[in-house]
């Protein structure tokens, strides 16, 4: 008799242990996880707070309108947060082709993209053959596309 309680004494410690062990190892795993939703919901929210809509008119020129061989494009801050009105603030990409030489100057003066304000996006685009052409600009990981013809 005795040596059956030792036995079942063992499994049942070997029972605990390893219910010990596959607890901890899910408490880990749930934290894991926990922690990358808190981080992947950070990112969503700083994507909605910086939000940009091209409010240029495709049918309006906008290459060459100064004379300069450059396209020029309106910009709407239509997100939560202001945002400074410096080139890094914008990704361009014409046609496919990163824009390094990008200027943004705030419609009514000042250094702040506050939100509701408009800012003026211009870059040099020497040569752009006639026809089609696609814009696009990211702002803090909001991306919008503007179609135009020359």
């Amino acid at each position: 008799m005795a040596g059956g309680s030792a036995a079942e004494l063992i499994l049942f410690i070997a029972a605990i242990v390893v219910a010990a062990s596959v607890a901890g190892t899910l408490t880990s795993e749930v934290d894991r996880v926990s922690d990358a939703i808190s981080a992947k919901s950070l990112d969503v929210a700083g994507e909605i707070r910086a939000d940009a809509e091209i409010v240029s008119d495709a049918g309006a020129q906008v290459y060459n309108r100064s004379g300069n061989e450059n396209v020029t494009v309106h910009v709407r801050n239509t997100g939560a947060s202001d945002l400074p009105a410096e080139p890094g603030t914008v990704d361009v990409l014409l046609d496919g082709e990163y824009q390094t030489e990008v200027n943004i100057s705030v419609v009514g003066g000042g250094d702040t993209w506050h939100r509701g304000d408009v800012v003026r996006v211009e870059f040099s685009a020497a040569d752009l053959p006639a026809g089609d052409h696609r814009l696009k600009l990211v702002v803090s990981g909001d991306e919008e596309v503007f179609r135009f013809r020359t």
